[in-house]
């Protein structure tokens, strides 16, 4: 079976810009939680600070970072099932078919059914007659 993939690109290229967001979010939040806790202190103090550091967003709102981590999270997610869905896969059936010219009566084997073709006996260009699925 041959397999055709279709892409969206509009939904790729929303997908893409979702999960840079979420994860370059991601990548702020824990470079500003590592620089403000010793290098000594273990894990439990990062998520520690995470959890009740604040953080001030473009002078109007004070949020925590676990907000902030939590929406990382989110548009990381979002963006990562948005490039998944915006494929579509179809799979095309590889058996042959028996096509029929509609002028000479011609019968001829071919991988898949065509809209137009040239018949191989009387060189017409015609769109041919679907017979049947050869087993």
């Amino acid at each position: 079976m041959r397999r055709v993939i279709r892409k969206k690109t509009s939904a790729q290229i929303l997908g893409a810009v979702l999960l840079i967001a979420g994860l370059a979010i991601l990548f702020f939040v824990f470079w500003k939680a590592s620089s403000a806790i010793p290098t000594d202190a273990g894990m439990s103090a990062l998520w520690s600070y995470i959890l009740n550091e604040q953080v001030e967003v473009v002078s109007l709102a004070m949020f925590k970072m676990i907000y902030i981590v939590i929406m990382g999270m989110v548009l990381s997610v979002f963006g990562f099932i948005t490039l998944v869905f915006s494929r579509q896969i179809f799979y095309l059936s590889g058996e042959s078919v028996v096509l029929t010219c509609p002028y000479c009566k011609n019968r001829w084997k071919a991988r898949r059914a065509m809209g137009w073709a040239e018949c191989p006996h009387c060189r017409k260009f015609i769109q041919p007659q679907v017979m049947k699925v050869a087993a």
